[in-house]
């Protein structure tokens, strides 16, 4: 029955209602491939494209016109130059936004039909490795309709998080059953691909969009058909083929899918039931406030005859729309491992483009609550733990995320994790396009979808999240601690400096024509933007998260060091240390080692607007050397005993106060400087009086200081032990 239907319906679309001499809106095709319109495109030696667009009515007013290339074969990062002929004031063909997958032809397209005599071509003047011979030339104009394609109904709009999302039913349901297993899944999508290449065009317009006005609405998104719905994300993956189920690859997901996986669709709004088949739906994120219409109109084979557009396929009221600090999350699906240490996991759906990605894309955000979280509520918060997965880790495979566990310890916390999407340290914007490193720029996408996952999980109401006590942790976060205005503490490896990683080098194409690489959105050369240590030492007074230094995975000479080089390792901890930040690092562990206790004790208990104590010279601390691992303690670490009370602190204008102990049982001395004040200032010359004591109040040392250059103001060589002391630093 399934089938019947699917063919009804392609008898349907090529018949159409005919209401021969309507005016509407056209679409047609002009190339080689066998489903153009008007297969007459020739491919000159020279390197030039021709289109004969004598098919045309002579009266056309060219509304649009795409050229559409394979983007297989693309050199990454190589700009592709089309140059049409004889028309210098048009100059190049511009990419067509906002993917960047096309070019637009519509000026020169204008021209052509202006003057049939002129020389209708392009010439490729860089092809960037792209064959040219299946390339495809659409153009939109107004015109006679024929034979209506069949349209999009019941097309609605919700804004939400900074994000519209329109559904529509679909014209055909190929799939033909709910649940289907991924194995018939797929081969269904392959068996209507082979009938037509359907998409769905969604335009947008500050006015109704109208047949009349559908040429002037912008083309803002182009859905394939059937795939929206379904959540392909959520389909187990394995490292291995067959690795205790049969999977096989799939051109819909990249790595070894479960065959008999049974496919679930999305829900779109909170609460709200899972989207019926043939429901399909579309993402936008607003880059600015405003009032938009929307129409969504069926292209086959890239062709549209539209003869009207009524309220089930173009929106007769506007989208208010209003950016938001983080894309919508919506809650898909809840999972739970066994055991004492087990948890509960709440998997969230995002839709992500610009600016949180360069392509439309898909990602997941999870909640995981450890059976050992403490209840939360309005008076009794929660401190915050983001992550990041790693290997291309999807919340799908945490039905037993114990992994975490493994990484960090941090009691008590709420953690979000975030999945992959790409290199967290960002990536150039015109990765996956026809663009160039030429025409752009790198963009931390990654780090603003971290960023986004922290304030929403704060926004959420039912997660009771402190915002004072917000952490992350993530292999190479160590990018994070550029945000002390949303982290209090951040965890990462120290491999600050990609200049001299081998790890980085082996990415650095993704960040512009390596090793040269490109500037970045904030305008400053990735490779330097990503050199933490050098941000460190040139920003000695910009207040960092209190930073935990430690391998992610292995120790030395197994994968952390060998994989990663540690040579950045040094530099980073030097550069902390010389500016007198306030940091803990160990670098011979596998995992956190002894760098654990302080994530233990101290992690879930220090606040964003809270003075940090940085220690420096202690006397029990370990070298990292000078770049060379050889150099380096083979055991120990820096600032890994001394504690601290974040409940008994004193920060007023002239005087601070912390109370200290060693949580080893052995003495050190350790330089001490108030670091992260939120009212204790100190200008440079100014000269203090400190003093430590005993808790009955017997003074144990005293001291005077200066504040240095940067008006920082440190204790020299105060004694420390289990015992606690109280450290007090007044003006004099």
């Amino acid at each position: 029955m399934r089938h019947i239907c699917y063919i009804v319906t392609i008898i349907w679309m090529a018949l159409g209602v005919r209401t021969a001499g309507a005016e509407g809106f056209i679409t047609t095709t002009f190339g080689s491939g066998p489903k153009c319109k008007h297969s007459n495109t020739l491919r000159l030696g020279s390197g030039t494209l021709r289109f004969d667009l004598s098919a045309l009515p002579k009266t056309t007013k060219v509304a649009r016109a795409v050229l559409r290339v394979s983007g297989r074969g693309h050199q990454r990062g190589v700009s592709v130059v089309l140059r049409p002929q004889g028309f210098d004031k048009i100059g190049n063909l511009a990419t067509l936004s906002p993917l960047h997958r096309s070019f637009d032809a519509t000026r020169a397209v204008r021209a052509w039909v202006a003057d049939p005599k002129c020389n209708q071509g392009i010439r490729i003047a860089s092809s960037a490795g792209l064959k040219f011979d299946s390339a495809v030339l659409e153009v939109s104009y107004s015109g006679a309709v024929v034979q209506p394609a069949a349209s999009v109904t019941e097309l609605t709009a919700v804004h939400q998080s900074g994000q519209t999302f329109l559904t529509w039913k679909e014209i055909d349901d190929p799939i033909g059953e709910d649940g289907p297993k991924f194995e018939d899944f797929e081969k269904r999508i392959i068996e209507a691909r082979k009938q037509r290449r359907l998409v769905y065009r969604v335009y947008r317009h500050d006015k109704p969009i109208t047949v009349a006005s559908l040429g002037e609405a912008e083309l803002v998104r182009e859905v394939q058909d059937i795939l929206t719905g379904w959540n392909l994300l959520q389909i187990r993956v394995t490292e291995h083929p067959n690795q205790g189920t049969p999977t096989k690859r799939s051109f819909l997901r990249g790595g070894n899918l479960a065959l008999n996986h049974v496919m679930t669709r999305y829900r779109i709004t909170q609460g709200g039931d899972p989207l019926p088949r043939t429901r399909a739906f579309v993402v936008l994120t607003a880059q600015k406030p405003g009032r938009r219409y929307y129409a969504v109109t069926v292209a086959v084979d890239g062709a549209e005859a539209v003869a009207e557009l009524d309220a089930g396929c173009s929106l007769a009221k506007p989208v208010d729309e209003e950016p938001s600090r983080f894309p919508a999350a919506i809650y898909l699906r809840s999972a739970k491992s066994p055991g004492k240490r087990g948890c509960a996991v709440d998997v969230y759906g995002s839709w992500i483009g610009p600016p949180y990605n360069n392509l439309a894309g898909r990602s997941e955000t999870f909640v995981v609550r450890w059976k050992n979280l403490p209840k939360a509520d309005a008076a009794h918060r929660l401190p915050l733990l983001v992550l990041t997965t790693t290997y291309g880790g999807s919340a799908t495979s945490l039905g037993n995320p114990g992994w975490h566990n493994a990484r960090v310890q941090v009691p008590g916390t709420l953690r979000v994790g975030v999945t992959e999407g790409g290199v967290w340290q960002g990536f150039h914007e015109c990765m996956g396009t026809l663009r160039g490193y030429d025409r752009g720029v790198v963009y931390n996408y990654p780090q603003r979808r971290v960023l986004g996952a922290a304030h929403w999980a704060v926004w959420k109401k039912d997660l009771f999240v402190d915002p004072e006590r917000v952490y992350f942790w993530s292999q190479l976060g160590f990018w994070a601690l550029r945000h002390g205005d949303v982290f209090a503490v951040v965890m990462s490896n120290g491999h600050g400096n990609p200049n001299v990683s081998k790890l980085y080098q082996k990415h650095g194409w993704k960040w512009g024509p390596y090793p040269k690489g490109s500037q970045n959105f904030a305008g400053v050369d990735q490779w330097d933007y990503m050199n933490m240590a050098k941000f460190v030492r040139e920003n000695p007074t910009t207040e960092l998260p209190f930073w935990i230094c430690f391998p992610a995975y292995g120790a030395y000479p197994a994968h952390t060091i060998g994989d990663f080089g540690f040579m950045p390792w040094p530099e980073m901890l030097h550069a902390m240390a010389s500016t007198k930040r306030a940091f803990a690092a160990v670098w011979n562990s596998n995992g956190s080692g002894a760098a654990r206790p302080v994530m233990v004790e101290m992690v879930s208990k220090i606040r964003r607007h809270q003075s940090l104590p940085a220690f420096t010279r202690c006397s029990l601390d370990a070298s990292p050397g000078d770049g060379d691992h050889a150099d380096a303690a083979k055991s120990g670490g820096i600032n890994l005993h001394q504690r601290w009370d974040t409940a008994a602190i004193v920060d007023q204008p002239r005087k601070w106060a912390m109370t200290f102990w060693l949580a080893a049982n052995t003495t050190c001395t350790t330089d001490v400087t108030p670091r992260r004040c939120q009212k204790f200032t100190a200008k440079p010359g100014q000269a203090f009086k400190w003093a430590a004591t005993a808790a009955d109040g017997k003074e144990l040392q005293s001291g005077t200081a200066t504040a240095d250059k940067w008006g920082l103001v440190t204790a020299e060589a105060v004694k420390l032990s289990k015992d606690k002391i109280r450290l007090t630093i007044e003006r004099k």
